[in-house]
Parts: structure tokens; sequence; C-alpha cells
């Protein structure tokens, strides 16, 4: 299916020369001669890319730039003009314009860039897609009122920079719960980066946590960016936190408090960035004894006791 594209311009020579051009490409091509008629027929069959040109009567490009945006905020389009300057194309690009070309076009120009405009709109569709068929695949099922306390909550939880323990049995789905909050929080577009404690060698636990420059030990032929680092701006899960030693669980905490860690042998101390907008989750299983010293100011705390929800298990579905 060709690309549709909306023509805006109250000249009519380029509305006829531009769309002729563009239909010679292969693309379904409207044309409006105003910021009012545009914005009825953006209405009524919204296109994949609108050439809108600033200054036109009734209403100019800009007012109607603004006007799509907040009917489509993710609408693509291209701004154009005779009479513009860099102030111009500064103020478009803030109010959410791809691009700005400039009057008198150039149709090879004008191609060029329609064709890298769509392009880019065809990326941003995908990743959509992408991301809420990840969120679908993580999503917690079940409306028993013990789920819906839990939904509510991670709804708290998500949007503050708390750190969160998480308690319950292998396979309640503890990790369905961080990745709830992280697509709760403000963060939700950066990395959520999981770390299974338990199946690091204790040898290297730090290592992986924290990073290593080269020659800090037998085996470190290079610098090794931590889990810290990588979870840097997004969440971090630690499962199975229990498992670590005393003393690398309290380097993790003093790391979580303190927003800033040690490389293994690096002699450098390293501030994470954003920490207290960062990672949310310091998530590790049920058991009380060392959980208790992972636990600090602002921490909270959620169940996921697989006793209280035995009401929503069916034979052969998997709820968590």
């Amino acid at each position: 299916m060709s690309a549709s594209i909306l023509i805006v311009d109250d000249e009519e020579p380029i509305l006829t020369s531009l769309s002729s051009i563009l239909r010679d490409e292969g693309y379904e091509v409207a044309v409006a001669k105003d910021g009012v008629e545009a914005l009825r027929v953006y209405t009524m069959d919204p296109p994949d890319l609108m050439l809108l040109d600033i200054w036109m009567p009734e209403m100019d490009g800009m007012e109607t730039l603004r006007r799509v945006r907040e009917l489509v905020p993710a609408a693509q389009v291209m701004m154009m003009s005779g009479h513009g300057s860099i102030e111009t194309a500064v103020k478009a690009i803030k109010l959410g314009a791809y691009d700005y070309i400039e009057k008198p076009l150039s149709l090879e120009n004008v191609t060029l860039r329609v064709k890298h405009a769509l392009d880019q709109y065809r990326l941003e569709q995908e990743n959509r897609t992408l991301r809420t068929t990840v969120q679908r695949k993580f999503e917690l099922v079940g409306q028993s009122p013990v789920m819906q306390q839990l939904r509510q909550l991670i709804e708290t939880a998500g949007p503050t920079n708390s750190r969160v323990l998480i308690g319950g049995e292998n396979g309640t789905g503890k990790e369905l719960v961080a990745r709830a909050i992280h697509l709760q929080s403000t963060r939700a577009g950066r990395p959520f980066v999981a770390v299974n404690c338990a199946a690091i060698p204790e040898t290297l636990i730090e290592s992986e946590l924290f990073g290593h420059e080269k020659g800090s030990f037998t085996g470190a032929t290079s610098m090794k960016r931590g889990q810290f680092e990588q979870a840097d701006g997004g969440t971090l899960f630690l499962d199975e936190i229990a498992d670590m030693s005393l003393n690398t669980q309290a380097k993790v905490l003093r790391a979580s408090l303190s927003e800033s860690y040690d490389c293994v042998k690096s002699g450098l101390t390293t501030g994470v960035a954003d920490w207290d907008a960062g990672p949310t989750g310091r998530v590790c299983n049920e058991r009380p004894a060392s959980a208790g010293s992972m636990t600090g100011p602002g921490t909270m705390i959620i169940n996921r006791s697989i006793r209280f929800r035995n009401s929503r298990i069916f034979p052969g579905q998997s709820y968590c």
C-alpha cells in the first residue's frame, strides 16, 4: 500500500507541481488551500505525511501544525516557506515539525526528503507496534482482589524514585512486577536491566555489577561496563539477592543510597547520572534475613506470595 501525503499551500502552481511529482513517485496525494481545509481533511483521513506551508490566509501553518499535533501527537509534518528564517525553522521544529524546506522548492530535494520522512514515520510506527507487543507479553493477568491491589501498588511505585523490594516464591512473577513498575515510570523508554545474582559466581559478582578495568584480574583483557552503569537512567532488577554474600549486599545497598560505586580495582568512583530518576527496582526473593539488609530509606515492599492468589490458578493456563 502506497503512502499518503497531504499538501497544504495557498499557491495553486505549487499544489499542482508538487502533487504531480509525488503522484509520479507512487504516493497517494491530497491537497488543501489553507489550514482550515487541511484540518478538515486531516480529521477525516489522516495522511502519513503532511507538507505544510507557513504563510497562508485564515490559519497560518504554525497554528495548523499546533492543532494537528494536538489531534495526532505522532503526526509527521514537513514545513515549507519562502519567507522563513532560522527563528521560524527552530519554532516549527519545537512545535513538532519533522523538517523544514525553503522555497523555491527543488523537486529532487523534496522527493528525497519526503522519502526520508516516510521512512522515519514507518520506523516509528514499527517501534510503537513492537513496544505494544512487548508490553502485552509482560502483562499481569487476573482480576482477583489481590491482583487489583497489586496493580494499585505498581501504579503507586512506578512514578516514584523509591527503591522497591519484591518478595515471593520462585515462579510467582517477581520480574513481571518489576517490568510493570518500569513501564509505569517516567523511565519506561530507558533500559530495563535484569540480573540473576544466583547465576553469577561469587568471585565475579562485583565485576558484573560494577564493572572492571583492563587488567584488574586474570582474564580481564578489556574494560567492562557494569550492570549499574548499563541501567543508568532506567531500572535495575536484581533477582535472588539473598544468594549474594553480605559483603556484596552491603556494597549494592551503598551504591543505591549514595548514587555512586567503585569499579573493580580502578581506583575511581563512578557517579551514576540521574540515579534518583534512574534505577527504581532493587528486587529480590522472599528470604527476610538477607532481604532485610538490602532495604533503606524510601524502600517500598511488595509481596508476591502465590498463597494469596490461588483463586486465579486454572489448569493448563499460566497466571502470575
